[in-house]
């Protein structure tokens, strides 16, 4: 029997429908009612949970993880939940109809065990022509032999046929096409700088280094001191472009242009963080936030960070004009993108349904930009609801500029983003934020980015800026890509309940490629200099034991290779310490097992294959998105020839360079190939002038072949 939910108000309805095969029930809470008002009603299981993992607003911009052991301890405004019964998932989302402005959250109940509290804000008025509404508000799914990133993702496509239904165009990730652009690395000038930022940072950091794209960060559009935040973030926005001493926008676009690299700026929502200034010739409106019950019960201080006097729009035509003339005059300076912030300030300034009118507006604006838009505090309910965003931050900011970036930073970030994941992976593209390359956590956060499946972006100075860092997130054909995955990083089914940052155990996070999966442990907890230990076994990539091969992957060498048993891949780990992962299908060559594991030198060895590697009666067929030294796991001994020559694959890990992007090893006799590498060796000798080590008629007698064999007889007879 699935899990049962009751109520005793009069106002909800929950409706089940029992499904068939994996999911067990889906169950559909229902609210009959007006508003404007925010109300909680309590909802009742009849049974307990094992454990749960909500994401909650833990400030108003961001969502964090939180484990519990009943739902009764959820915290308030929670957007997410995911529970164990112990025999099945259960998943919870909260849902926003931007019609009728009614937007929910969870929260625990006073009466202990598993009750808990389904919230409602409610806008609408009876003026608004509406005399009652009747919305769903929360969609309950229950599932059996499903993993957690595979409910995750069912549950967001119930929930986008549910919005769907009510007129809502909510679009999810597997619609929305990331811009090429952010496949390549970028920088920002936000940790490195802050407001401080001038157009000589810039062109510094292209002139050096040259990447494809530039973020202008905060600092650009108005004159501010992050000395005087309260003033800073209640400034409203005066000008389209930048403020005075600045310089001229369209000469920095032409400058970064002549080195190879894209300017994209930054802005809010709003306009700037304090709105759009009187007298730009719009109509705005002075107003205060009118914050949730739950944020200002669970994080007051961050409330009163923002909470102020702020200017918005005030009609529809003013909006769609002002993002209409911005985006106009942005591209016509050689913008090539935005970075959006801020957008969580209009759901607490002009509603949730305002809030997403808005940022439909700002994405069709963005158009004539190409929608190069990286959507930054975009994580509530209206806006992952709303399907405006395409690319979203999914943490809070773990660097500030001018402040060190500590050890539990690093690791609260990581378990962060990994979470919040399983909930917006489905909705959105995610973004891990920059990175810092000549600090003492880089590496720890470039393989976090490596298997994050994220853009990879950095922000230092361009005099302290190691591409060395980076280099091994990127193809090594010069173009800047970075190697990709197919997903987002999720931590596997078993840890999704697991804080890592307080328990001793290492946190695995998954994420699959073209060519396989790509996994990574980190030690998040400090454990006063305490080795951790764990095992990754197969199931937790979703692969039978014995049918792929793992590669621990190193950059300065060759790492070890092996077929992944039942018994898993044991790793120890320090505190801050990491182990990537690469996993591949083992294939059956000329009676030989293999796995063809992609290029060396990089983090995401698998993600470099353009097509999952195949073996046939034709070969062993390698399709690359980058010339480069091949890695491939042996079983036995394998002889194979290349256009560039015969390969000997031994036991264990091989590489083979390649200079074709789709190249097919052929079987070759062992003995041919062995006498084909030696005759190879001996000619070199000769164009040397050195002795060979060995004569001709030795090879020959050694490898049991005459000189009147095909492949070679020109060659000997030369």
């Amino acid at each position: 029997m699935a899990v049962r939910f009751a109520s005793r108000s009069a106002a909800l309805k929950v409706e089940v429908q029992e499904e068939a095969e994996a999911v067990k029930a889906k169950s559909i809470v229902r609210w009959q009612g007006s508003g404007p008002k925010e109300e909680a009603f309590e909802l009742y299981p009849d049974r307990g949970f094992d454990k749960a993992l909500a994401l909650y607003r833990h400030k108003p911009p961001w969502t964090a993880p939180a484990p519990v052991m009943q739902l009764s301890e959820l915290p308030g405004e929670t957007l997410f939940v995911l529970a164990d019964t112990g025999t099945s998932l259960v998943v919870f989302c909260p849902l926003a109809n931007l019609a009728y402005g009614v937007v929910a959250s969870l929260r625990g109940s006073r009466r202990g065990l598993d009750d808990f509290e389904l919230v409602l804000h409610i806008e609408s008025r009876s003026n608004d022509g509406v005399d009652e509404i009747d919305t769903p508000v929360l969609l309950i799914m229950e599932c059996v032999n499903l993993g957690a990133a595979a409910m995750a993702k069912l549950a967001a496509e119930k929930v986008a046929q549910t919005l769907r239904a009510l007129g809502q165009p909510l679009l999810l990730r597997s619609e929305k096409l990331l811009p090429e652009l952010f496949g390549r690395w970028g920088w920002c000038s936000w940790d490195a700088h802050g407001v401080g930022v001038k157009a000589e940072h810039l062109k510094a950091m292209a002139v050096k280094h040259s990447p494809p794209w530039l973020i202008l960060d905060d600092g650009w559009q108005e004159d501010v001191s992050p000395e005087e935040w309260r003033r800073w973030l209640h400034t409203p926005q005066t000008r389209h472009l930048a403020r005075p001493g600045f310089g001229s926008l369209q000469d920095l676009a032409e400058a970064l242009r002549r080195e190879g690299s894209a300017l994209l700026v930054w802005h809010t929502l709003l306009g700037y963080w304090g709105g759009v200034a009187e007298g730009r010739g719009f109509s705005v409106t002075r107003r205060r936030p009118l914050w949730p019950g739950g944020l200002q019960a669970g994080c007051p201080g961050e409330v009163d960070v923002w909470d102020g006097d702020f200017y918005t729009l005030e009609t529809e035509e003013d909006a769609e004009r002002f993002y209409i003339d911005f985006y106009a005059a942005l591209a016509d300076a050689g913008v090539t993108g935005v970075k959006c912030d801020g957008q969580f300030l209009a759901e607490v300034l002009v509603g949730a349904r305002r809030a997403a009118e808005l940022a439909h507006m700002q994405a069709e604006a963005a158009k004539c930009i190409g929608g190069r838009v990286i959507s930054c505090m975009a994580m509530t309910l209206p806006c992952v609801h709303g399907g405006s965003a395409v690319l979203t931050r999914v943490s809070d900011d773990h660097a500030y500029p001018g402040v060190p970036e500590d050890a539990r930073s690093v690791a609260r970030h990581i378990w962060h983003c990994a979470s919040n994941s399983l909930w917006l992976a489905p909705f959105v593209h995610c973004d891990w934020d920059m990175l810092k390359t000549g600090e003492w956590h880089a590496t720890v956060h470039a393989a976090a980015r490596a298997v994050a499946g994220c853009p990879v972006y950095a922000s230092d100075p361009a005099e302290n800026f190691v591409p060395e860092v980076l280099a091994p997130l990127l193809l090594p054909d010069g173009t800047g890509r970075v190697v990709p995955c197919k997903a987002s990083a999720v931590p596997i089914d078993r840890q999704c309940f697991l804080d890592p940052v307080s328990s001793a155990e290492l946190f695995w996070l998954r994420n699959e490629t073209t060519g396989g999966h790509i996994a990574a442990a980190f030690g998040l907890c400090d454990t006063g200099g305490s080795m951790m230990r764990s095992t990754l076994f197969p199931s937790d990539v979703g692969e039978e034991p014995e049918s792929c091969a793992c590669l621990q992957v190193e950059l300065c060498g060759p790492g070890h290779a092996a077929e992944l048993t039942a018994r898993g891949w044991d790793v120890q780990l320090h505190f801050m310490g990491f182990m990537v992962l690469a996993i591949a299908p083992i294939l059956s060559l000329g009676g030989q097992r293999v796995a063809v594991f992609g290029l060396a030198r990089v983090w995401n060895p698998t993600g470099t294959l353009a097509a999952p590697a195949s073996a046939s009666g034709e070969g062993l067929r390698v399709t690359l998105l980058s010339p480069g030294s091949v890695q491939i796991w042996s079983e036995g001994t394998l002889a194979l020839t290349s256009p560039a020559g015969p390969v000997i694959l031994k036991p264990g890990l091989n590489c083979v360079d390649v200079a074709d992007l789709d190249v097919i090893l052929t079987g070759l006799a062992v003995a041919t190939a062995l006498f084909y590498s030696a005759l190879t060796l001996y000619l070199a000798d000769l164009r040397r002038n050195v002795r060979p080590a060995v004569s001709l008629a030795f090879l020959a007698k050694r490898t049991v072949l005459s000189a009147t064999m095909s492949p070679f007889s020109g060659l000997l007879r030369a």
